[in-house]
């Protein structure tokens, strides 16, 4: 009974979102089934946190019922509202009839190995307790609480919780609360308290990862052997295992948070398909819900759109705002001040030594910033065209973000000693690799492989 009920905890959160996916508004008509399993699981399970929330801020006692209850309706209410079953009319396609000859064999070989390494991921969640530090500081301190009392009593900063009481206090009480109600979520599930089944949403998270990632590149029009070539580099990178592996902490779901919140802002700007873009807007302001810092992430969403809008405005605006940025750091950072949780400081740290050992030397990311560079290089004269400019300035925004906080913050001495720089970075690698997939693919003359079907058209673009 407890693995049924952890399986329908899991299941309900992944149909919700499914559901909503395919309700009428958002147009998804072209949409290939990888894409809808892995967005419609993230977006689900986020959803569930806020129906958890919701609950208690009416005063409903936290169970696995009056959760459960409360995610059927929904669905019920998705299903009514939108196409009925969430399958209907979805565009399944076959990518292995896309391929020509050998091709099909390299494609199902890879297919085997991102499987196998899924399985194995999957062992080491359910066979491991909860091991990293910040997991089991942070996070599942507030949902060992949340699940004993049923609702989610507050966390407060050491003074307040001891001048005044009523409150709970761990090492980060002022986080998002996200993260431990997806694990609250599980236990309430099997009925019991499991510091390792509890993370299997991060099992979850990878698989979600590795569905939208496929799917949107096979959405974009790209090959299915290319695509799937691009969801094996992504899942072999040593640091995105090892945070599934070592599941607890919230920088996994940053990354895929954001992740798939840039991947449909992509297809937005090129083609302007309206659940894309919504996909875009509701996983942009989702960063905010896992980690503080998802704020500053969801921002570099913003100078893009101005740019898809408006581009020649855009640009000429993202530079008058970056040398007005400046010289507020030049005017008010001497002093240093609190942003998003850093502590800003116009005083420039060099951390180039162990950023290069960590990008480049380290086997933390394979050849992953040797490829980025390579693209990017052999890509210049094309980053600011049309069909890539809005692309182009997330990736500057989102790089300006990460070096300013590991340049001018007290981040510098996490970078220096190793410890958070590679978890800090896996935030914007799904979004990253995408980047280079696409740039990569539609260099000249690559993109004009033929497929067995001669137009490469299996997965359509909306």
């Amino acid at each position: 009974m407890e693995i049924l009920g952890l399986l329908a905890a899991l299941l309900l959160s992944w149909l919700l979102g499914v559901v909503w996916l395919r309700v009428r508004w958002l147009k998804a008509d072209e949409i290939v089934w990888p894409t809808i399993l892995g967005y419609g699981y993230l977006a689900g399970a986020l959803a569930t946190t806020l129906v958890i929330r919701l609950l208690d801020l009416m005063g409903i006692h936290l169970s696995f019922p009056s959760i459960a209850l409360t995610l059927v309706l929904l669905i019920a209410l998705g299903i009514w509202g939108g196409r009925g079953l969430p399958w209907r009319g979805l565009h399944v396609g076959s990518d292995w009839r896309a391929l020509a000859g050998w091709h099909k064999a390299i494609f199902a070989i890879l297919l085997v190995i991102i499987v196998m390494r899924l399985v194995g991921l999957g062992l080491e969640v359910i066979w491991q307790p909860l091991f990293s530090w910040d997991a089991w500081s942070q996070w599942a301190t507030k949902a060992r609480v949340w699940f004993e009392l049923g609702h989610l009593a507050p966390f407060a900063p050491p003074d307040p919780w001891l001048q005044a009481g009523g409150a709970y206090y761990d090492r980060s009480p002022e986080v998002p609360p996200a993260i431990p109600l997806l694990q609250v979520w599980m236990n309430f599930g099997m009925g019991r308290w499991d510091d390792a089944l509890m993370n299997l949403p991060w099992l979850m998270g990878a698989i979600a990862l590795a569905l939208a990632f496929y799917g949107q590149a096979r959405q974009w029009g790209i090959n299915p052997l290319f695509a799937m070539m691009f969801t094996y580099f992504l899942l072999s990178l040593p640091l995105l295992d090892s945070h599934v592996a070592l599941a607890g902490n919230a920088d996994l779901f940053q990354g895929v948070v954001y992740g798939l919140a840039a991947f449909a802002f992509f297809h937005w700007a090129r083609h302007r398909a309206t659940w894309q873009g919504g996909m875009a807007i509701l996983l942009g302001v989702g960063c905010m819900l896992i980690k503080t810092p998802g704020i500053g992430w969801a921002l570099t969403l913003l100078p893009a759109l101005w740019v898809a809008l408006a581009p020649r405005a855009g640009l000429i605006g993202m530079l008058i705002l970056g040398v007005l940025g400046l010289a507020a750091l030049l005017l008010f950072g001497q002093g240093g001040f609190n942003l998003l949780g850093y502590s800003l400081k116009f005083a420039f740290t060099p951390v180039w030594g162990p950023l290069w050992d960590n990008l480049v030397i380290v086997d933390n990311w394979h050849l992953l910033f040797y490829l980025f560079a390579a693209v990017l290089l052999l890509s210049l004269p094309r980053l600011f065209a049309p069909a890539y400019r809005a692309m182009t300035v997330v990736v500057g925004a989102a790089l300006v973000f990460v070096l300013m906080v590991f340049f001018f913050t007290h981040v510098s001495a996490w970078v220096e000693d190793y410890s958070t720089v590679n978890r800090a970075l896996l935030h914007l690698v799904p979004m990253l690799l995408f980047y280079v997939m696409v740039l990569f693919w539609e260099a000249p003359n690559l993109s004009a492989i033929p497929d067995a079907e001669s137009n490469g058209k299996a997965g359509t673009k909306p």
